[in-house]
């Protein structure tokens, strides 16, 4: 098959989404105001205090779940299987997140400047995916270009997902000149795949609100390349040639 003409390299995003894209502490906060609000309205728990009984738990690193059914059955309050409720509520409610100024800048840019995007991300696919529709990302990413682990049957480090995205440019013959880019926030999972390939991965630094922390001792085929402060300075690297 002839190669198709095109400039090199064809830049290709590989995002991750949790932490990335958007705060996943955010996506707690949400699920743990839905709760609360249910518990509310169905069985007269006073308003807050779901919510605050999961927080605290949470700070305290003890099972929010198990704090609250506790706190519900002191109150007279039962529920049948109640944590079993709780999880479910959780995993699986419309949540009340948004993009950040930066991250929305970045993927408006990818976009303006046409270059494809893909999510590879670890989790379930209905939670994952109402994430990616109440931050708006499926105006940017179609759902072919969505890798959820739950979906995949592997995990992102098994490099299922990424090899998937490498066979449909190597069917349009473009492999050859794509450079795929990998962005995430996990030392323990987000980097090896790029790295493996020997392609860019880059970092956004935690600003503190970060659920999984960084500052973590892993080898160093799981260390990013670069690291970043913000989203949309990646645009900034890629366009000094840093990527190339």
């Amino acid at each position: 098959m002839t190669k198709k003409t095109v400039n090199y390299p064809l830049y290709v995003y590989i995002l991750d989404l949790d932490d990335t894209l958007y705060k996943e502490i955010d996506f707690v906060h949400s699920a743990f105001c839905h709760i609360d609000r249910l518990l509310v309205a169905d069985y007269g728990l006073p308003a807050g205090e779901g919510r605050r009984v999961m927080l605290e738990a949470m700070m305290n690193d003890k099972n929010p779940f198990d704090e609250l059914d506790a706190r519900l059955r002191m109150s007279g309050i039962e529920i049948p299987n109640a944590i079993g409720w709780m999880v479910d509520e959780y995993r699986y409610h419309i949540p009340q997140i948004y993009l950040s100024d930066d991250a929305y800048d970045f993927v408006c840019e990818l976009d303006r400047r046409e270059i494809e995007m893909f999510i590879i991300t670890d989790g379930r696919s209905v939670t994952q995916r109402n994430k990616i529709r109440a931050l708006g990302l499926d105006e940017f990413i179609p759902p072919e270009n969505i890798f959820i682990s739950e979906d995949v049957g592997k995990e992102k480090v098994s490099g299922v997902a990424f090899k998937k995205i490498m066979e449909r440019y190597e069917e349009d013959d473009l492999l050859y000149a794509a450079r795929f880019i990998f962005v995430g926030d996990n030392p323990r999972k987000d980097f090896l795949v790029g790295n493996t390939f020997d392609y860019p991965t880059v970092m956004l630094v935690d600003d503190g609100d970060n659920i999984h922390r960084q500052n973590v001792r892993v080898p160093s085929g799981y260390r990013p390349r670069f690291k970043v402060k913000t989203l949309s300075s990646i645009i900034t690297k890629m366009d000094k040639g840093a990527f190339a």
